[in-house]
């Protein structure tokens, strides 16, 4: 997998990669599922370049693009871009405003397991190029010749009447010293393209490109034929814009040989590692899938993942209980929350998976561990069951707000569990005080008891990373346990007595998108949230949390800061006239999860 991956990192800097996230205009050719095998590991194709370029222009934040006030802001980025697209231009014949606009058919990325335990995957890219088909031509033949000039070895094959390009990367002095030390020679995936009419197919193996060009006008035993492929796809709707599929069983098989080849381990690991896979229940995992639109019916936006784990799950996927019930928000969740999401959840089903879970390993651990869990002043040993499971609810919430004025470090955020038998769980909440040493500040708010837990300070080697700062305060109240990292937003939702989300209209615009019954739904306000955005970058805060964000001895992040020129940001009202609310649900039926996100069109932005 490593090596397959740093093949994939040759095709992102050939500028190649990103163009995946294009969409293209539809043609008569083989769709690249269907020319696929059934060994693909992982596929994201978009359907429509032209299309989707336009479904952006046409979208809220296509819009906002060429919003007039935003003339100065984008006239620094453009400039910036052509800066760092001189050189690209000076090899590649164009630049990175033509890179983009090249592709006009289906695009598609793949990940295609091998028979070869050395090299166990390989990578390919589809591009359709349309009407560009002569430009992309130029583009290829002189980045080929770019990297003949850089040392790499280049070869033309024939192959059924196509010239294949074989670009074979030098290697690099670490690289030789690596080899060298592991005693054994791995050289590393050449870099394979080739066109037929307008199609052009980039990958790193020979084998797999023949493959394809034998089977471009398809195959039975292609990805699309794959049940589990065909399962998810019908489930996303014919309409996505974009489409993306992984098999997590071939996935972890994948990772498993690519950490073997690279360790040169025993073979016993794999096997046991993929029986460990069957033990836990992961092997019904069927496949992982997703698709994205632009600009349709009320929707500026939609997106959905799919789980696909039909009924009966095993192992560690029956923690995941979530029954489909009728959801509103509680009547403690305040109108002003900017952020909302609640699940239905079994946890007394979670907690049987868990206890069957660690008795396949261990026999009897959680008894014995209770046993140990005795207060400092003795008495009766904590339950899982009992004391927690039992009492706890079904249902989690989480809650989100910022304090006014809005800052970088002013988000408050809440997390509801509902309980069932709240006078019981007092005393379970009093054992796990005493079992775990803490010494809360106790106070009373309106009849109920606030604890406040000090959070300490833990040293940080980079001083631009952020900090957690406390108090994290708790309380059992309206049949639920709160947990809040702002004791100002606990208080409020104890206070009560203010206008409730449920009854905004904000909220019920976006409930009359939900069905009536969900596993989970959640809401959301943008604007908000990027105006805090907006605000970092307008004080100079956001290069200073991209330099905390970096990790020692990676990239330079902060470095993308300076692409925006705060000094030309026109005011927030700009953003947020195009900034609209959203939300989502998520539905778990006998085929496994759907969850389903959308922003709702502004009428008039």
């Amino acid at each position: 997998m490593r090596i397959a991956l740093r093949a994939g990192v040759r095709l992102a800097l050939a500028g190649w990669l990103g163009l995946t996230l294009l969409a293209a205009q539809g043609r008569a050719a083989t769709p690249p599922e269907k020319i696929l095998p059934d060994s693909t590991v992982g596929f994201v194709k978009v359907n429509n370049a032209a299309g989707a370029r336009e479904s952006f222009r046409q979208s809220q934040f296509g819009q906002l693009w060429t919003d007039p006030a935003l003339k100065d802001l984008k006239e620094s980025f453009v400039q910036k871009l052509d800066e760092s697209g001189k050189k690209l231009k000076e090899k590649l014949g164009v630049t990175l405003e033509e890179l983009f606009e090249l592709p006009q058919g289906p695009v598609a990325l793949a990940l295609v397991g091998r028979d070869d335990p050395k090299v166990p995957s390989a990578l390919v890219l589809s591009i359709d190029a349309g009407k560009n088909t002569s430009t992309m031509g130029d583009v290829m033949t002189r980045a080929t010749k770019q990297a003949e000039d850089e040392g790499a070895k280049v070869e033309a094959q024939e192959f059924k009447g196509q010239k294949l390009h074989v670009i074979h990367p030098p290697k690099k002095k670490d690289d030789k010293d690596k080899d060298k030390a592991k005693g054994a020679d791995k050289p590393q995936p050449p870099l394979v393209w080739t066109s037929q009419g307008s199609v052009f197919t980039i990958a790193t193996d020979v084998d797999l490109v023949k493959d394809l060009v034998a089977n471009a006008d398809g195959r039975e035993n292609s990805l699309a034929s794959n049940e589990a492929y065909a399962q998810a796809v019908k489930k996303l709707g014919p309409d996505s814009q974009v489409v993306w599929f992984v098999d997590p069983v071939k996935f972890f098989k994948i990772t498993i040989a690519s950490a073997e080849a690279a360790s040169g381990g025993d073979p016993a690991r794999k096997q046991q590692a993929e029986a460990m896979f069957q033990v836990m229940g992961i092997n019904g995992l069927k496949a992982l899938a997703g698709s994205f639109v632009l600009n349709t019916g009320n929707y500026d936006s939609v997106g959905k993942i799919i789980v696909l784990a039909p009924a009966p799950v095993q192992g560690v996927l029956k923690v995941f209980q979530m029954p489909k019930v009728s959801l509103k928000p509680e009547p403690w969740v305040p109108a002003s929350v900017f952020n909302y999401r609640t699940i239905s959840w079994n946890l007394d089903s979670a907690y049987a998976a868990v206890n069957d879970l660690v008795n396949m390993f261990q026999p009897g651990v959680l008894n014995v561990l209770e046993q140990q869990l005795v207060g400092p002043n003795g008495g009766e040993p904590l339950s899982f069951q009992k004391d927690i499971f039992g009492p706890l609810g079904n249902r989690i919430t989480m809650i989100s707000d910022f304090k006014k004025p809005i800052k970088e470090d002013s988000q408050r955020s809440l997390v509801g569990i509902a309980i069932d038998g709240p006078k019981s769980f007092q005393g379970t909440l009093n054992k796990l005080i005493a079992l775990a040493g803490g010494q809360p500040k106790k106070r009373e708010f309106q009849g109920t008891t606030i604890y406040d837990f000090e959070v300490p300070e833990v040293p940080n080697a980079n001083p631009n990373a952020p900090k957690f700062k406390g108090p994290i305060s708790l309380a059992l109240a309206k049949n639920t346990l709160f947990v809040s990292n702002e004791p100002t937003l606990l208080e409020q939702v104890l206070r009560g007595g203010a206008a409730t989300l449920a009854d905004s209209a904000a909220f019920q615009e976006v409930a009359r998108e939900f069905p009536d019954q969900v596993s989970g739904m959640s809401f959301m306000r943008p604007d908000e949230n990027a105006r805090v955005s907006y605000d970092m970058i307008k004080s100079g805060q956001f290069e200073k949390a991209l330099q905390g964000a970096a990790v020692a001895g990676g990239p330079d992040m902060s470095k993308l800061g300076k692409w925006i020129d705060k000094d030309k940001l026109p005011d927030f009202s700009v953003f947020a006239k195009y900034l609209s609310q959203g939300g989502g649900y998520s539905v778990q039926d006998e085929d496994g999860l759907t969850v389903t996100t959308f922003t709702l069109r502004k009428e008039k932005p």
